[in-house]
């Protein structure tokens, strides 16, 4: 299974847009899948949550709201948590809500200390995840 998982900022260089907009990176990333290229794209949008989109669906995590101390490994923390639920077999849906959680445990913590496992799921119960 072919993943990617650019933030907002990386997702506009790889379609060569400088101001695109969260709908517009959604068409782009069909794009990406319709070629063959990978099989989904698991955009994070900051403080605006998080995409996941494959060819059949797109799913959006709403953001928690929680006190940011750092962003270092945030974005590492949301694709390790997505990769280790994929990989255990959890559904999509699952792993993005693990993967928004994992990297909003990430920002409530200082420096480079990345998000510890029971947190993640312990902020997963919170994460809504919604189709599009």
């Amino acid at each position: 299974m072919g993943l990617i998982k650019p933030n907002l900022n990386e997702m506009r260089q790889l379609i060569g847009a400088e101001f695109a907009d969260p709908a517009e990176c959604i068409v782009a990333a069909r794009k990406i899948i319709r070629a063959g290229q990978v099989e989904i794209v698991a955009l994070s949008l900051g403080h605006l949550g998080a995409l996941l989109i494959t060819r059949e669906e797109v799913l959006r995590a709403s953001p928690l709201l929680i006190q940011a101390k750092s962003s270092v490994g945030a974005g590492d923390s949301f694709l390790g948590a997505m990769v280790f639920s994929i990989a255990k077999g959890d559904s999509l849906v699952d792993a993005l809500r693990l993967g928004a959680a994992a990297g909003a445990a990430a920002l409530i913590n200082e420096g480079t200390e990345l998000c510890p496992a029971a947190e993640a799921y312990r902020l997963s119960a919170q994460v809504q995840i919604e189709s599009l």
